[in-house]
């Protein structure tokens, strides 16, 4: 199995480069699998990092990464040998605006679920905006700007964030299912990789295999943009972070 950097902790997802050895390759299809890796793979939202694979006098582009039982690294350029060792480097700037982004959509799926009892039914993320699908929902711009207003003070007030793994059976415990519906994941999956934030949990407790910043200050202010009908009680928001 792949080495995933980043599932360890918050801190690991600011690893920027990595040394790595291939372990599997498609010359055809032009994929690699590493031993271990930083890069993450498009999912839950959030876009496929992109960056380079460097060896000896040679580099290849990143241009996808794609999880399923294994992490390919699908590459524009020369493929690396079985057995090289590569430095990955990801393209930091993207990944960290996602990164925010990523965060910002667990901040903003709480406070509308606290204010509105509006469950998070899809969510798509970009570096400079992004966007949540809510059901059942009917509330007008006019209703966000307290929405807007409380997740800036929670971000202004740098409540905590922190990741934990958290059995399957603890997080049923205190989290409401209609929040989290751990219905969806299999039954052999008994201990969830969980983002919380605010003291204990208290703002958001919500499984994720998603990139997240280590402060909430780092998102800097959320502007609510745009609301969207998508009928049958589905409303899209859109967001930015300035």
């Amino acid at each position: 199995m792949t080495e995933i950097i980043y599932m360890s902790g918050l801190d690991r997802c600011y690893v920027k480069e990595f040394p790595a050895d291939v372990i599997e390759i498609d010359e055809d299809d032009k994929w690699v699998i590493l031993d271990r890796t930083a890069f993450y793979p498009e999912g839950g939202g959030q876009p496929t990092d992109t960056g380079y694979f460097h060896w000896e006098d040679t580099k290849a582009r990143v241009v996808n990464v794609k999880k399923g039982n294994r992490v390919k690294h699908f590459v524009v350029g020369d493929v690396p040998r079985v057995g090289t060792t590569v430095l990955g480097t990801i393209d930091w700037d993207r990944r960290y605006a996602h990164m925010k982004m990523h965060t910002a959509q667990h901040l903003l799926s709480a406070v509308i679920w606290e204010k509105f009892r509006a469950v998070t039914v899809g969510n798509q993320i970009h570096a400079d905006h992004s966007h949540i699908d809510f059901h059942p929902a009917s509330f007008s711009m006019k209703d966000l700007e307290p929405v807007e207003k409380r997740v800036n003070d929670i971000i202004i007030e740098d409540q905590g964030i922190d990741l934990l793994f958290m059995s399957r059976d603890k997080i049923s415990s205190f989290v409401e299912q209609e929040r989290v519906d751990l219905s969806r994941l299999p039954s052999s999956v008994t201990e969830l990789r969980t983002i919380l934030i605010g003291e204990n949990g208290e703002i958001d407790t919500c499984p994720c295999a998603g990139t997240h910043v280590m402060s909430l200050k780092e998102l800097g202010q959320m502007l609510i943009t745009k609301r969207k009908s998508k009928g049958s009680g589905k409303i899209r928001i859109q967001y930015e972070l300035k």
